[in-house]
């Protein structure tokens, strides 16, 4: 059996090859034509050859001849080739198979518009070409003529009226026992009805000597008239009946689709007519003469998915598996997950994910093209297992001045032959290490430092990143608000809680402990303003940093006195300006630290207690003051407030 399919093979492949003395390489085609108005037609011809025989090229010009009804010549036409493509090898009505490589098919437009005025009887326009294949099975001495290709203007053509036009080419080629299902694709602009049926097709041209207005020469010139020659069928196939088939090829009439089992290596010429309806009349019909290759095709529809066995890593997440179809050239595909629990695992999509209930072994399978004649099946195991969910901790004092973390790698469903591995960034003092913990790890600069944890095992990975926020100078310091104080006093200062303290200042001052939380200052006779710094370390080795400012007067009581503490003691509970402001009829506008206006009292009396417009106690701290009298702005400066001045 296998030597007579390879026979088979080899045979259709010389057949193909062959070509005659007479440029036998036309195996088709068919002319159209389209009205533009004011009586002017686009002429469409579309000629098919045999490119792998080695038989002559398309001709750069077509001949093109209009008749009339009594068989006049009225024009004739020389149209240029247009572009030269060639058809593929798939077959468009059975994607399942392939067909052998070499067969080769192109065609060529050749597209003209011609001027065409209503007349009795209308036109038939021709164009006639030798040779045809000489290979041909189902007709007798095939390589002695050619083709004629026609089409009828119908009478008084006064509503410009357009053939139907064959959107692309049909398969050209059936396989060998095998069902065929081919549709024409067709449109007709005018919207009349169509039909379809195998039809008779004629001879045009052939070998004869003589000049070109020879009816039998290789190129009529011009194409000769009505009626033309029919092509006689080798017995026992008709036009009706031209392929050698276990079911005989037949085509719908209302849908063109071409059906039918050949079952005899070779090739074979069939035409197709497709004819134009309008209320009952024939308006014209469009003839393709179209050569068929009947070849042992092989299916090319294999199902194929990716296993553990090739790709571990599918089963990398667990209960969650990731399919992928390696089938080629599929229709559709059905998957089957194996998960005997639902009747919902499946899925028709090329790469679907399946989240199973439990781990187990589940047998899927892979349907591809499900319900065609030529669908594949393939089945598979996959024994999937809980999900591995790694994680970190981390323990220690994330600030700069401490640090020295420890981690600790943790998770569920933990692979007993895990490796671990640590990356901790370029700026750790220990940038990698391997294990399950990882201790002492410290950064050279503050900042969020990214930390990635990487599980391996089996041939699987996994990741898991996570910030720290490795801080400076964070922890809360308070040396309290800035101040004034007379010159030759004392001050003492009180620091908010913490384990460790540092004072110091801007310029040399005498300072009682300066690691205290409640330090005394002396200050110089010729200092007027301080800046005095604390540095607070808690508990944990943590730091920060506070200042205020100390503004040294020498007469406090003849002075705009900037500071106020209302305690409710009595003392200096509010702002006295008195010496300023006698009458009391300057204003006091009070501001914060970002200029916005706090409070305002356009005559002031000595009555601002350290609050706000509305009477509600403002924060203590520095504040800003202006003093204005009139249009004069008599005093400005700072205000601080302290309730908790000591």
């Amino acid at each position: 059996m296998k030597l007579l399919e390879r026979t088979g093979f080899l045979l259709v492949l010389w057949l193909l090859s062959v070509s005659s003395l007479n440029a036998a390489h036309l195996i088709g085609g068919e002319i159209t034509y389209s009205c533009q108005g004011n009586n002017l037609y686009t002429v469409s011809l579309r000629v098919y050859r045999d490119c792998a025989g080695g038989g002559a090229a398309f001709d750069g010009n077509a001949n093109v001849a209009i008749y009339d009804i009594n068989s006049q010549l009225i024009r004739t036409l020389s149209i240029p080739r247009g572009q030269i493509i060639s058809l593929n090898n798939s077959l468009s009505s059975d994607p399942c198979v392939s067909v052998p490589a070499n067969l080769c098919v192109e065609y060529a437009d050749y597209v003209d518009t011609v001027s065409l005025p209503p007349v009795v009887g209308g036109y038939t326009i021709v164009h006639q070409r030798c040779c045809r294949n000489a290979i041909i099975g189902n007709v007798n001495n095939p390589g002695s003529f050619g083709n004629t290709y026609s089409v009828r203007i119908p009478s008084m053509d006064t509503t410009c009226n357009s053939a139907p036009h064959i959107v692309s080419p049909p398969d050209n080629v059936l396989c060998l026992n095998r069902p065929a299902s081919i549709n024409l694709q067709v449109t007709e602009a005018d919207g009349d009805s169509i039909s379809y049926d195998l039809c008779q097709i004629f001879a045009g041209g052939g070998n004869a000597g003589g000049g070109s207005g020879n009816c039998f020469s290789v190129i009529p010139n011009p194409p000769c008239p009505p009626p033309f020659t029919p092509l006689t069928f080798a017995a026992p196939q008709t036009f009706s009946n031209p392929i050698p088939a276990s079911t005989n090829f037949t085509i719908n009439p209302r849908t063109g689709q071409l059906r039918g089992t050949a079952n005899q290596i070779g090739v074979y010429v069939a035409g197709i007519c497709i004819t134009e309806w309008r209320d009952g009349q024939i308006m014209s019909t469009v003839r393709l003469d179209y050569q068929f290759a009947v070849t042992q095709c092989t299916q090319n529809i294999i199902s194929d998915m990716r296993t553990p066995l090739e790709d571990p890593t599918i089963l990398c997440d667990g209960l969650t598996v990731q399919f992928e179809s390696e089938t080629n050239n599929a229709n559709g595909l059905l998957w089957n997950f194996g998960d005997l629990n639902t009747n919902s695992d499946t899925s028709r999509l090329a790469n679907p994910t399946y989240t199973y209930p439990a781990p187990g072994t589940y047998y899927v399978r892979l349907i591809a093209n499900p319900g065609e004649t030529c669908s594949d099946t393939t089945f598979a195991p996959f024994k999937v297992t809980a999900p591995v969910q790694g994680d970190f901790l981390w323990d220690g004092v994330p600030c700069y001045e401490v640090q020295g973390l420890q981690f600790e790698a943790i998770g569920t469903n933990i692979r007993p032959n895990t490796r671990y591995e640590w990356e901790f960034g370029a700026d750790a003092l220990i940038p990698t290490v391997t294990g399950r913990s990882a201790f002492g790890i410290s950064w050279t600069q503050p900042g969020p430092k990214p930390v990635k944890l990487t599980l391996y095992w089996d041939s699987c990975s996994q990741e898991i990143v996570d910030t720290i926020d490795i801080v400076r100078g964070n922890v809360f310091a308070d040396a309290g608000p800035d101040t004034a104080i007379q010159r030759g006093s004392e001050l003492r200062l009180h620091a908010n809680y913490g384990a460790d303290y540092y004072w110091y200042a801007s310029s040399p001052i005498e300072i009682d402990n300066p690691f205290s939380r409640n330090p005394t200052f002396r200050f110089r006779e010729r200092d007027d303003t301080v800046m005095v710094y604390l540095i607070l370390t808690d508990q944990y080795g943590c730091k920060g940093k506070d200042s205020l400012w100390v503004y040294i007067s020498d007469d406090l009581d003849a002075a705009v006195y900037n500071i106020i503490t209302p305690n409710g003691d009595g003392i200096n509970d509010f702002f006295d300006i008195s010496y300023i402001n006698p009458s009391g009829n300057c204003g006091l506008y009070i501001m914060n630290r970002w200029g916005a206006e706090v409070y305002r009292d356009n005559a002031y009396s000595n009555d601002w207690f350290g609050t706000d417009q509305d009477g509600n106690p403002l924060p203590d701290g520095t504040y800003y003051y202006v003093v204005q009298c009139g249009v004069e702005v008599r005093s400005t400066g700072p205000i601080t407030i302290n309730r908790y001045y000591d």
